[in-house]
This record gives C-alpha cells, structure tokens and sequence, in this order.
C-alpha cells in the first residue's frame, strides 16, 4: 500500500486509539479486579471471621444449657431437664456444625481451609463427648459422671480454642485481600502512567515524524520555486517521500524541465534572429 499523506495520518491515528484502547483495557482490568479483592475481603475475609466469632457464641451458649442441664437433672430428672437445656444445647451445636461447614467451604486457601476442617473435627469430637456425658450423668454413677465430665470440658475447651484460630484465620483472610486491594490500586496506577507516558511519546515522535514528512518536501519545494523565480533553472528538485508531496515534487521537476526547455529554444530562437539581421546588414 502506498503511503501517502492520508494513510500515514490514518495510521498515526490508529496508534493512538490502540493506545487510548491500551488504557481502557488496562483501567477496566484494574477496576474489576479492585472489585473482586473488595468483594473477597468483605464476602470471604469478613465472612470467615463473623463466623467464627459466630461458633464461639454458639459454643459458649450451648456450654452453658449442657452445665445447666448437669446441674439440674438430678433434680428434674432425665426427661425434664432434657427438653429445658438440651434440646437448646442441640440447636447450637446443629448451628456449629453448619457454620463450620460453610467456612470450609469459603475458605480461599489450603492454609485457613485446613484450620476451619479442624474446627469441623474439633465439634465432632464435642458432640461425641456430649453425648457420652449425658448418658453419664443419667446413670447416676458419679466417677463415670465425673471422667465424662472431663472428657467434655476437655473438648470443649478444643473447641474453643479451634474457633479462635477460625478468627485467625478469617482476619488474617480479611488483612490479605485488603493488602491485594493496595497492591491492585497500586499496579493499576503504575501500568496506567506507563502507558499513558509510552502513548504520549509515540504520540510526539509521530508528531514529529509527520512533520519533518510533510514540511520537508514542502520547504525544499518553496527553495525550488523561489530559486526558479529568480532566473535559476539549475536547481534539483528532490523526491523526499513516495506520497502526495512526492508526486508533487515530480511535477515540479517536470515543470522546470518544460521551463528549460522553453527557455533553450527561445534563445535559439533569439540567436538564429540576430543572426540573420547580421547577415541582411552585410
């Protein structure tokens, strides 16, 4: 394709916009993934923290109907003091479970996953000692109520101290993504000034490449007519480009050739005409 002055502008343009474009896509690509690191810190960071600060509220209350229930049932019998405290104490522990379950599932990492697996563990081994306890302290048998008893402080204190790990866990989710938030921020602004700053110096070198193109050729054009103006016919015009201006050159290399020529023979013409009144005059 021939360059002329109409594609190199085209072309100049079309670099721009791809820059402009470069931009577009690099600040559009920033937002979305500020979007999603936001979205992280308050759906999966915030998220995992509230609920392991929910496990320990659920813990802590349903610790409170099992010692409630074992300090009554002597006195209200098995019956009763089940449907006061345990059927309570069954709701809450239902709700560790399924809390537990959803941190596992929301957990970004292998790290916090593996913590908040261990809490899943931590309540199966509470439900198990709970149980254990209950049948314990239904039999009347007090060293069997006491070692059950133990067994269940014990794993409630695990459990305990695997949710403070889920809180752990969930801030520490929370602290990363807001860190991945400054850092995103952070490399957007850096890729958008670099390519603002390359868009700005493509942009002036091409500036100046289509003006030495176009004012060149025309300057040298302006020598050559103001040259011819002035009686000099020996002056070489120069072809700078292969565009408009090129051609243009051309024809002005044509017209000095057809004005030399005109030239040359009006003073032949000339000469033959003094020559001949020389010779009328002898």
């Amino acid at each position: 394709m021939k360059l002329t002055i109409r594609n190199k502008l085209i072309a100049g343009y079309l670099c721009l916009l791809v820059l402009m474009a470069a931009v577009a896509v690099i600040g559009g690509y920033s937002l979305y993934r500020l979007k999603l690191e936001a979205h992280n810190a308050t759906a999966i960071g915030g998220r995992l923290n509230s609920i392991a600060i929910e496990i320990q509220v659920h813990n802590l209350e349903a610790q409170r109907r099992v010692r409630s229930y074992l300090a009554e049932v002597g006195k209200l019998g098995p019956e009763k003091a089940r449907s006061l405290y345990l059927e309570e104490a069954d709701f809450e522990i239902h709700e560790i479970e399924s809390l537990s379950g959803k941190a596992v599932a929301i957990a970004p990492d292998s790290d916090k996953r593996a913590k908040f697996t261990k809490l899943v563990d931590s309540q199966a081994l509470y439900r198990k000692a709970l149980d254990e306890t209950i049948k314990a302290a239904e039999t009347g048998d007090p060293d069997l109520r006491a070692a059950a008893i133990t067994k269940y402080e014990t794993a409630a204190d695990a459990l305990h101290d695997d949710a403070e790990d889920g809180e752990v866990a969930g801030r520490d989710a929370s602290e990363a993504s807001e860190a991945n938030i400054a850092s995103t921020s952070q490399r957007a602004q850096t890729y958008s000034l670099a390519i603002s700053l390359l868009g700005l110096i493509v942009g002036i070198g091409m500036s100046i490449m289509l003006l030495r193109a176009i004012l060149r050729p025309v300057d040298h054009l302006r020598e050559v007519a103001e040259s011819v103006s002035m009686g000099n016919l020996q002056i070489a015009v120069k072809r700078y480009s292969d565009d408009e201006i090129g051609d243009l050159s051309d024809s002005f290399s044509r017209m000095l050739t057809a004005v030399k020529y005109f030239r040359m023979e009006a003073e032949m013409i000339q000469e033959e005409a003094l020559h001949g009144q020389g010779g009328t005059t002898l």
